[in-house]
């Protein structure tokens, strides 16, 4: 699986239903990272987190406990950077052996458990 930043992000809000925002990029933050935000349209619940970091492309996602600690033992996925590490998983896009679909079932599940 192959991911450029903008193609991921668009495959997150088409499957969780949400919308982009950038809450941690403005005023006196020296950060270099950008972050790209997928929230819940009623909410506003963060249901993603897509970001480059160092020339690699993560995704942080949400998911049931039982469902990240099977996760964190795949390749290219590991505990939530910045997150509840119990809860959320980064996942190294473009250097995981999960597929799309699974990818795909995973931004549903965020985006259920975030609501």
């Amino acid at each position: 699986m192959q991911f450029k930043l903008d193609e991921l992000v668009n495959l997150t809000i088409k499957y969780s239903n949400g919308y982009e925002d950038f809450p941690f990029n403005g005023g006196k933050s020296h950060e270099k990272i950008i972050w790209h935000i997928i929230r819940h349209p009623k909410n506003k619940k963060i249901i993603a987190m897509i970001f480059i970091k160092d020339t690699t492309l993560w995704l942080n996602l949400k998911l049931t406990a039982e469902h990240v600690s099977q996760m964190v033992h795949i390749s290219g996925i590991e505990p939530g950077y910045h997150m509840n590490k119990k809860y959320w998983i980064s996942i190294n896009i473009n250097n995981t052996e999960i597929l799309e679909e699974e990818l795909i079932n995973m931004i549903k599940e965020s985006a259920q458990l975030t609501e």
